[in-house]
Order: C-alpha cells, then sequence, then structure tokens
C-alpha cells in the first residue's frame, strides 16, 4: 500500500456524479498498487513501517469530500453514509466527526450526534468546541438540566469565556433560576462591557425580578450597544408599565424619524402626549397623520376624544357634526356628540341625541346605558328602571349589561328579591352565555349565598371549561374555606395559565399554597401578586399572613400595616389590627 498525498487537487469543489465514480476508479486502484514492478508487497514492506496503517488520510478526504458533496445537493443518507467511511479509513479525522454531527442534527438523529460527541469528548476531553456543540444538542432536545451540566463544566475549565457565561445563563433562566442566572450575566458584562446579549438579557431579568432601576439601566446599555428594534419595542413597554412616559416617548420618536407614515407608532406618541400633559403636541401628531391615510374617520375621531377630554366642547362639537355627514361612521358619531352635550351640561340635547340611535348600532349598549345614567343624574330613578324594562322586553334591543344593571338599581333601592329575578331571566334570556351566569354567581356572592354562587360558577364551566375567573373564584373559595385544597390547586393553577398576569389570580394561588401549609411557596406567589396588584388590601393582608408563618415579622407587620392603610372597610381593619399588635408583642419579648 502506497501513501498518497493528501493534498487533492478537487477540494473546494462540488464534484459531479461521473466524477466521482471516475475519482473512485482511480483510488481504489491506487489502494491495490504495488510497491514495485507490479508485484504484490510482502506484509511487511519499509513503507507501511513509515505510518500507521489503520491511517488513510487521502481514503478519509476522499469520503469526506464525497459527503459534502452529497449534503449540499441534500442526499442526507447518501452523505451520512460517504462520513461514516470517511471515519473508517481515519477514525480520528476530527473535521469529519464534527461534520457528521453536525448532519445528525440536522437529520433528527439527536440521540446518535450525542453518542458521538460524547465518544469525541472522551477521546479529547479539553475540545471545548464538542463540549459546547454537546450543549446546544441537548438544550435542544429540552433536556435542559443535562445541558446546564455541560456548560457548567464548561464554565469551570475557562470560567471568563463570554460565549459559555452566555448560554449558561440563558439555561438559569429558562429553568426560572433568575438569582443564578443574574450573577452569570452581570459576570458576563464584567468580562465584556460591550456585550449586547448580557444587557439585554439582564434588562429581561431584572424587570421580573422588580429590580426596575436596574432593568432600566440595563435597557439603556444594551440600546446604546445595539439600537435593537425588538429591543427598543421592549424597553418603551418597560417604560410605559413603569410610567416612564418621556423614555417611551423618545424611542417612539426615534422610530418615528425613519417610519412618518406608521399610524400605529404616531397613534402611539400621540397618546404618551396626552400621558404628559401636552395635549397640543398629541393634537399635532394626529393631524399629521390624516396626511398619510384616505380613512380619516377613526382620526378625526381620536381629535374629538381628545377635545372632549380636554373639555374644548365647542371644537369637538363643531368636529362631530361634520362627521355625521359621513354615513358609515353616523351611528357611532351620533353616541360622541351626545356624550360631547352631556359633558358641556346639555343633557336635553344629549337626551334627543341618544334616542335617535338604532338597535343595530355598534354604539346602541352605551347609548343606553349613558341615557339610563341621565336620568339618575337628574334624580329619576324610577324613569330609568322602566326605560331599561321596556329595552329588555324586545330580543332585538336587549342586552346582557341592562339586566346587570337593573338588578343593581333595584339593589340599592333596596330591593335585593327583585334583583335576583333579574338575573333569573337574564340567564333564561340568554342560557349560553357564560358571561352573564358569571355576573350572577358574583351577585349572589354579594348577597352572602355563596353555596348558590358556586352553583353558578360551576354553572359557567359548564358552558365555558376554560373561563379563568370562575376556575379562579371555585378555588379560591375552597382554598379560604379550607377544603378540597387539592382540587383548588388544579382550578387556580389552570386559571393562572390562562391569566399569568393577574394580580388576583396570583393571589389565589398564593392562598392555596397557604392553606396547604406550604408557606415558602405562599409566600413566592404573594410577593409576585403584590407586584402586580400592589394597592389591593386583601392580597397584602395574604402576604403578611405568609411572612409570619415563615418568621419573617418585621415584613409581616409592614404588609399587615399597608393592609391597614388600604382596606376602606371598617371590619377588615378591626381584623388586621390585632395581627399587628400581637406581632409587635412578639418581636419585644
Amino acid at each position: 500500500m502506497l501513501k498518497r498525498n493528501n493534498h487533492i487537487p478537487y477540494a473546494g469543489y462540488s464534484l459531479s456524479q461521473a466524477g466521482i465514480i471516475w475519482l473512485s476508479v482511480l483510488f481504489f486502484l491506487s489502494c491495490s498498487a504495488c510497491s514495485g514492478g507490479g508485484q504484490v508487497t510482502s506484509s511487511h514492506t519499509l513503507a507501511e513501517e513509515a505510518y500507521d496503517d489503520s491511517i488513510d488520510t487521502a481514503c478519509s478526504y476522499f469520503y469526506f469530500l464525497w459527503g459534502k458533496s452529497a449534503e449540499a445537493e441534500k442526499k442526507y443518507d447518501e452523505a451520512l453514509e460517504a462520513y461514516e467511511k470517511a471515519l473508517v479509513c481515519d477514525e480520528k479525522a476530527d473535521y469529519v466527526n464534527k461534520k457528521l454531527v453536525l448532519l445528525l442534527v440536522s437529520m433528527g438523529k439527536k440521540e446518535r450526534a450525542i453518542l458521538q460527541l460524547e465518544q469525541m469528548i472522551e477521546a479529547d476531553p479539553s475540545d471545548q468546541q464538542n463540549r459546547s456543540l454537546l450543549g446546544n444538542v441537548l438544550n435542544s432536545m429540552g433536556r435542559t438540566a443535562e445541558s446546564r451540566k455541560v456548560y457548567e463544566d464548561l464554565l469551570a475549565m475557562t470560567p471568563d469565556d463570554p460565549h459559555t457565561l452566555m448560554m449558561l445563563g440563558a439555561l438559569y433562566a429558562r429553568e426560572q433560576k433568575y438569582m443564578e442566572a443574574r450573577k452569570i450575566f452581570e459576570k458576563l458584562v464584567q468580562v465584556d462591557e460591550n456585550s449586547y446579549a448580557g444587557y439585554s438579557y439582564l434588562a429581561k431579568l431584572y424587570r421580573e425580578m422588580n429590580y426596575f432601576e436596574k432593568a432600566a439601566a440595563a435597557y439603556e446599555k444594551a440600546l446604546a450597544i445595539n439600537w435593537s428594534p425588538m429591543l427598543a419595542y421592549e424597553a418603551a413597554d418597560f417604560y410605559e408599565s413603569r410610567k416612564n412616559f418621556q423614555g417611551a416617548l423618545s424611542i417612539y420618536l426615534r422610530f418615528l424619524q425613519e417610519d412618518e407614515a406608521n399610524s400605529k407608532l404616531r397613534g402611539r406618541v400621540s397618546r404618551l402626549y396626552l400621558e404628559l400633559g401636552m395635549p397640543d403636541e398629541a393634537l399635532a401628531q394626529l393631524e399629521k397623520l390624516k396626511e398619510y391615510t384616505t380613512d380619516t374617520a377613526p382620526i378625526d375621531m381620536a381629535i374629538g376624544r381628545v377635545l372632549l377630554d380636554e373639555k374644548r366642547y365647542l371644537q369637538a362639537i363643531t368636529l362631530f357634526e361634520k362627521m355625521l355627514e359621513q354615513e358609515e361612521t353616523e351611528d357611532v358619531i351620533r353616541s360622541m356628540l351626545a356624550l360631547t352635550y352631556y359633558e358641556a351640561g346639555n343633557k336635553a340635547k344629549a337626551k334627543d341625541i341618544l334616542k335617535q340611535v338604532p338597535a343595530s348600532s355598534s354604539s346602541y349598549e352605551n347609548s343606553v346605558m349613558m341615557l339610563v345614567q341621565i336620568f339618575i343624574e337628574e334624580n329619576n330613578v324610577q324613569r330609568a328602571i322602566e326605560f331599561l324594562e321596556n329595552v329588555i322586553e324586545d330580543e332585538e334591543t336587549r342586552r346582557p349589561s341592562f339586566y346587570f344593571f337593573l338588578a343593581d338599581l333595584s339593589r340599592k333601592e333596596g330591593d335585593s328579591s327583585e334583583g335576583r329575578i333579574f338575573y333569573e331571566r337574564a340567564t333564561r334570556d340568554f342560557p349560553d352565555n357564560h358571561e352573564v351566569w358569571f355576573e350572577y354567581g358574583l351577585f349572589l356572592d354579594r348577597m352572602g349565598e355563596l353555596d348558590q354562587a358556586m352553583d353558578v360558577m360551576e354553572q359557567v364551566l359548564r358552558i365555558k371549561h376554560d373561563d379563568a375567573y370562575a376556575l379562579n373564584y371555585i378555588g379560591y373559595t375552597w382554598a379560604d374555606r379550607g377544603v378540597n385544597l387539592d382540587k383548588a390547586l388544579e382550578y387556580v393553577s389552570r386559571a393562572i395559565e390562562l391569566k399569568p398576569k393577574d394580580g388576583f389570580v396570583r393571589d389565589s394561588l398564593g392562598w392555596v399554597y397557604f392553606q396547604m401549609k406550604e408557606y415558602e411557596r405562599a409566600v413566592s406567589e404573594l410577593e409576585h401578586a403584590v407586584s402586580l396588584q400592589p394597592d389591593d388590601p386583601t392580597i397584602n393582608e395574604h402576604l403578611g399572613d405568609a411572612y409570619e408563618k415563615i418568621g419573617n415579622l418585621e415584613q409581616a407587620v409592614l404588609f399587615y400595616e399597608k393592609a391597614l392603610q388600604l382596606y376602606r372597610d371598617e371590619i377588615k381593619q378591626a381584623n388586621v389590627k390585632p395581627k399587628i399588635k400581637a406581632l409587635l408583642e412578639r418581636d419585644h419579648q
């Protein structure tokens, strides 16, 4: 066997099928060549002693090229076979091994890719690229814990490697191990102060952990490094959620410079100017927007609303009356015009206009409710009730909200039984409307008829099995009574999946854990609930209860005192005061 030259002249070119066949013939002829004079060599020639006969680099490279060509033509099975043959010729060919792994991943043969990588790592434990690739493959398969272990080992080998830090931090974040993720990303930005990925991840983490000032600083740093539109929109949304309207406005104005005709952007800018108390600037943005569209009616409507909010009634009335000429928006405009006259103090004119809105209009319901409100403000509650009773007689004009309003008016007039009659009538007229049944359940709850309310909420779930608020109501009620706790956890967990950002639903989950005596988990969920609904007294009291159970008396007192400040009900205030007193006495013992 002769040792062949490794420098193949065909490298880098795509081989045709005929070329591959011709090369195969030449290759195998060379493999059977004699060492001299056409005589077959003995088993111990000088040439064979000069190198390891288990390694044939020319053979390996030939099949490697074959595999690359087949892979380029998407003939993956043929490519796989070629790479495997290349490794038969030279099992230590690292470039072939890596290419084989990538091909296996592309073919969805990830388990085989993992085995191949593990063998490669065993052969060369110092090869960090193979370890990183193994971590990526495991991660792509959802085997997060195994992937994390790979990157933890890598980090031990190279503590300051930016790629390893980024990947490990991302894995911690995915597992919601926020403290660990935070430490990793904070180290990443120390190692690389221009790491866009590091700062963008930190911004998301700080936001999730309620470190809002740190989140704002991280967003600013990331955007200074790389103005990414996606991250910029995310930052603007964050600023808005924190009432930093100026920060959000500066981002949107930058986008608007690049896309002047973007109606959604200009609408946001207009709204932010209003939030900042700059109505003239908001109106100027809306007027500018009319230059980029032929459908100006929605914009004029927005302008009219601004004028109404700013109490510029004469301007608003002039605009809405002009818009009435546009027949397609007539009913909506009529309602807005009536509201403007009403706000301006001309209730008679408002009533005349509201009565002209037909039942087929999308603004009909609001028009009726506005008309009823005018009757009530004129101290004519009986006229309001009679008007609504007349409206619900006709199938074409009745709406669920009219029944709810009638029941509420009756209850305020001291006739709760009449209120129940209206709700029961609503369930008959709208038997498949889950919202009607839910409102009936809340009415019964307010009346103190909890068992009946629970039955009605179960009916809601029979109509709509994924009604988050019915699930939450039932689950919380069970938890508050200390019964059916496993079922309560199931119901509230389903509600959380549907409404993950609802503080009241999150409070229910915390309260279920509290009743199950899982106090640490209760604290975690209730802290989250308070961050979503900071001014709800019940949630603050629940968090105080949970802190007391884990022995954090200082925090318990803090949240009890906040609940006491927020409660308006004297009975509920009276329930909190002894808790504060008892903890303060314990603290001084």
